[in-house]
């Protein structure tokens, strides 16, 4: 991979720019997320390999994520209609699932580029999430990715739910997020949210609801009836904005496993802009809310008028 030099930072704002309008047109934001999970999920924190590294395009035929195939030839339409030459692999795919968060109306994740290609399939295929896993798989497989904290464990289930993708099933356009069908998957057709392309905190209400509109996986069951989970599962369906806030921490974790940014070397002068986008960033996500709420106040007042 090239250095991160200021070519590099170029590539990779106009990779963001035509992410934004790539994912939200083809609404494929929930099968984005999962192929820049999945890449991430297969780091070791013991042996110190794997991770977010690009690797997860060579594992694609392997039967729980055999349709990730799609998302990655997502990218490769991205990459190759924007002549990305600097961009790799590994920061094209979290970058991918940053902004597929973002368009979902999920919280801004801090991206941080620089991450290195690696052209080995991954040793370790079988740590995916799969929706059969209680509380002791759960804490095994990301203790196993150096995220052995239960508000990791939780607040990145709850993201997990966007996507819902357990395999061998998948959310894609036909299948939006929250459903399955029988001939993908062993479990019965079932939706987890209300709104199948919104990133909020439905999920954690619905595991507390009396009246769930789901029938739970062992996964869903491990979250509440696990103490020390359910603690964290109450407090993300009282406050999105602490779920938010919380999740954005976390999947920023999730994505550097193994890649340190402190090693990139980076000039104070990248590193200034590098945040000045992030302000950036923030900023605009603001205005186009703040213009969506003006609009709709605005055509309120209208059709009270004519009325």
């Amino acid at each position: 991979m090239d250095a991160v030099d200021e070519e590099y930072l170029k590539e990779i704002e106009i990779a963001r720019r035509e992410l934004r309008s790539f994912i939200t047109n083809n609404k494929c934001a929930p099968l984005i997320i999962q192929l820049a999970w999945n890449d991430a999920a297969t780091y070791d924190a013991r042996s110190r390999t794997g991770g977010p590294n690009g690797s997860i395009r060579f594992i694609t035929k392997h039967e729980a994520i055999k349709e990730l195939q799609k998302a990655v030839q997502y990218c490769d339409i991205v990459k190759h209609r924007l002549k990305l030459k600097k961009v790799s692999y590994a920061d094209l795919y979290q970058l991918a699932g940053v902004v597929a968060i973002e368009v979902t109306q999920g919280p801004i994740i801090d991206f941080v580029p620089g991450r290195k290609d690696s052209n080995e399939s991954p040793r370790v295929q079988a740590h995916f999430l799969n929706g059969e896993e209680d509380a002791r798989s759960l804490r095994r497989k990301f203790s196993r990715m150096g995220l052995s904290e239960d508000e990791d464990i939780v607040v990145l289930c709850g993201g997990h739910a966007l996507i819902r993708a357990m395999h061998p099933k998948v959310a894609t356009r036909e299948t939006p997020k929250g459903e399955t069908h029988e001939d993908r998957s062993k479990f019965e057709e079932r939706k987890w949210t209300k709104e199948p392309l919104k990133f909020d905190n439905s999920y954690f209400k619905e595991l507390l609801s009396k009246g769930a509109s789901f029938s739970r996986l062992p996964m869903d069951s491990a979250l509440v009836e696990d103490q020390r989970f359910y603690h964290y599962v109450e407090r993300y369906a009282k406050d999105e904005d602490i779920f938010f806030k919380e999740y954005a921490i976390s999947h920023k974790k999730l994505s550097e496993l193994g890649f340190d940014p402190q090693n990139l070397n980076m000039s104070k002068g990248l590193y200034q802009k590098l945040n000045q986008h992030r302000g950036l960033v923030g900023i605009g996500i603001i205005s186009v809310a703040v213009a969506g709420i003006l609009g709709y106040l605005h055509k309120k007042k209208k059709n009270q008028l004519k009325d």
